[in-house]
């Protein structure tokens, strides 16, 4: 799994919905290993929340990550990923 790609598509995904959208639809990139699917689901402050989905030839991860600006609060997930590469995925995912 190359999580450099996979975070990369969500920085080119989030650059086209703004710093932070105001409509709440899902987007998706979809690339030859991978994909990736964000949806913001809520907002309050500083703080956003996000449900994310990554699907590879391996696993499908869901997500639900919480952002503080560019820090990680909180997240929780289901699927085939291991906590740590979720944990380092949902840290970047904010920072972008």
């Amino acid at each position: 799994m190359n999580f450099k790609s996979i975070l990369l598509a969500a920085a080119v995904s989030l650059a086209t919905l703004g710093v932070v959208p105001e409509a709440q639809a899902k987007e998706c990139e979809l690339y030859p290993d991978f994909s990736i699917c964000m949806e913001m689901v809520g907002r309050q402050g500083s703080y956003n929340t996000w449900d994310i989905t990554v699907i590879n030839r391996n696993w499908t991860e869901e997500m639900q990550v919480v952002c503080n600006g560019r820090s990680m609060d909180n997240w929780s997930s289901r699927g085939g990923a291991s906590q740590a590469e979720a944990q380092r995925l949902a840290e970047a995912f904010c920072a972008i």
